[in-house]
């Protein structure tokens, strides 16, 4: 792999196409129980046991302000690895593929994106019929009370 590019794990969000670096997941899971914490945000859903490992759910639906899903699948768990060595689940639609991009499809987020969005969104990728929008996986787990 030539340093200009890189792999990321792809979702799916309200059919759109989202991303992050492969680096950052652990693995990825069905649907776990959750147990709900109580006064907790609305973007925490809950809490699941990974193997004996207490690991907090955020609905990246809630965190990226899309409409809750009407399908009655349920959310697959991204197993992702924080800074300090613990995980914590990101709850998606759907996964995609593992994708590897070039820099020179890369873009910045456009200034018109939402504050709120850009914030979390590293950049986007052109594909052939649609945009891969790459999301900074430690901005996603900074949630504020």
């Amino acid at each position: 792999m030539a340093v200009s590019e890189k792999q990321f794990c792809t979702f799916y969000l309200d059919n759109h196409l989202f991303g992050i670096e492969v680096l950052d997941v652990q693995e990825i899971i069905r649907f776990q129980e959750m147990t709900r914490v109580p006064h907790a945000s609305q973007v925490i859903k809950g809490l699941i046991n990974l193997r004996g490992q207490i690991v907090t759910a955020i609905d990246l639906r809630q965190r990226l302000n899309l409409a809750e899903s009407t399908l009655n699948e349920l959310p697959i768990n991204i197993i992702v690895r924080t800074e300090d060595g613990s995980a914590v689940s990101f709850l998606v639609d759907d996964i995609g593929d593992v994708l590897e991009m070039s820099n020179d499809d890369y873009e910045e987020p456009p200034e018109t994106v939402q504050v709120v969005a850009k914030d979390l969104i590293k950049g986007i990728y052109k594909l052939k019929d649609r945009f891969l929008v790459i999301l900074d996986t430690r901005k996603l787990l900074y949630i504020e009370s």
